[in-house]
């Protein structure tokens, strides 16, 4: 969950991208999972999806190394669209414990309002890590 006030618009990276409504400081936490909003799916469940399902899952979805499941936003949730950038990107991923069980995001750099929000997906996704083959969106 955004702990920002952001909002979804066109990007001209891909489709819609979320986009920072205020100043955000370098090293401020901009996301992280919130029980009981963000939503989980494990492993065995994942395999027994349909096709579409995983698909969908493999775009708005990662793979989480501390929990080993798919942690991804409920559909009314502007969070879906956060788009990658795997070379300009501004949140970057923290892991500690002593704040959240599961990987969050901060500012790593200040951000001004109307920026973009983007992070490297390839820095978090432990699903992408596995994969021989990268989808061409994610190049």
């Amino acid at each position: 969950m955004y702990l920002v006030s952001i909002s979804a618009k066109e990007s001209i990276i891909e489709g819609k991208g979320v986009f920072a409504e205020q100043d955000i400081k370098k090293g401020e936490i901009v996301w992280k999972f919130v029980e009981g909003h963000d939503k989980t799916v494990s492993l065995d469940e994942y395999a027994l999806l349909g096709a579409e399902a995983r698909e969908y899952l493999d775009k708005v979805a990662y793979l989480s190394a501390t929990s080993h499941q798919y942690i991804f936003p409920p559909e009314d949730d502007p969070a879906l669209y956060t788009n990658h950038d795997a070379e300009h990107h501004n949140l970057s991923v923290v892991v500690d414990p002593h704040v959240s069980d599961e990987p969050f995001f901060v500012a790593n750099r200040d951000i001004a309002k109307g920026e973009e929000l983007t992070n490297n997906y390839h820095e978090f996704d432990e699903a992408i890590k596995m994969k021989e083959a990268i989808p061409s969106w994610l190049q």
